[in-house]
């Protein structure tokens, strides 16, 4: 090459051209962090106030209602049914704290956005932030009360998980779904009313077939083959393997748990992403 002539970058160049430095993207995690952890102490501080306490009912509520549930059950079947050997007040109690995370994510996601609009003036804030701090949040409350109510089983019955790990992946893998799901919700509250007025019914609507409240080998094989198809069963029979272990015989596919969470989360983010210029119009 004659001297002073300018050469063209060769691809090797090109390719460490365009790498974003190691530096910017750890200012980015960190900054990240930051937004998410500001909007979790916002969310708790909006729902529960700043004092007296109110933190504590971000526990309290779940394992208020999952102990009247599972108290009230324990009763009606005790002694008359042959379920009772596996402890019907654990059975209900784990079930119903996984199930109501499950109703607060997905049922709190139609209002999720539009109580918090005013945050995105600021650039560094999406929606996915401040929907992903509140499941973050949702999410770190159940397994807190999920230990919190395992604890107390096996002080009062004796009764240890077999497999805390498996209790711990149906929780995570519960959050990750509910998360898609949310989501598909909270954009299209954005969008049309009704989104936000079928929500609820359909929330109650889902806890009897959930399989937070039923295992796949009481029911008749028909309805296991037709049970199975929702996915939340699928995470309950996981749940009850890690908490009775050879007890109980379980039916659960992890595999296309994730298929579906991995298709609500893609669904999800299309839609957030479509209602966006929607949002800022607002």
């Amino acid at each position: 090459m004659r001297r002073g002539a300018v050469g063209m970058p060769t691809p090797a160049e090109r390719a460490a051209g365009d790498v974003v430095p190691l530096s910017r993207l750890a200012e980015a995690w960190r900054v990240q962090q930051r937004v998410v952890g500001a909007l979790i102490l916002r969310e708790l501080h909006v729902r529960f106030g700043r004092r007296n306490l109110g933190y504590l009912w971000l526990f309290a509520e779940p394992l208020l209602l999952g102990l009247a549930i599972s108290t009230v059950h324990a009763l009606k079947d005790r002694g008359a049914s042959p379920k009772s050997a596996l402890s019907v007040f654990a059975f209900f109690a784990i079930g119903y704290s996984l199930y109501y995370m499950f109703r607060a994510v997905v049922g709190r996601a139609a209002s999720g956005l539009a109580g918090s609009r005013p945050l995105l003036y600021h650039r560094i804030v999406t929606p996915l932030d401040m929907l992903f701090a509140r499941h973050l949040l949702e999410g770190a409350a159940c397994v807190i009360v999920v230990i919190l109510m395992s604890f107390a089983v096996a002080v009062v019955e004796g009764l240890v998980p077999a497999d805390p790990m498996k209790m711990l992946a149906a929780v995570l893998l519960m959050l990750w779904m509910c998360h898609g799901l949310a989501l598909l919700v909270a954009a299209g509250a954005e969008r049309w009313e009704v989104v936000d007025r079928l929500t609820h019914p359909l929330i109650y609507l889902q806890l009897p077939i959930s399989g937070a409240f039923f295992l796949v080998d009481w029911l008749p094989h028909g309805l296991q083959e037709l049970a199975l198809y929702n996915p939340t069963v699928h995470i309950f029979e996981l749940l009850r393997d890690g908490q009775f272990g050879e007890r109980i015989r379980t039916t659960y596919d992890i595999a296309y748990v994730a298929v579906c969470s991995v298709a609500f989360q893609l669904l999800g983010l299309c839609a957030i992403r479509a209602v966006r210029p929607h949002m800022m119009m607002e």
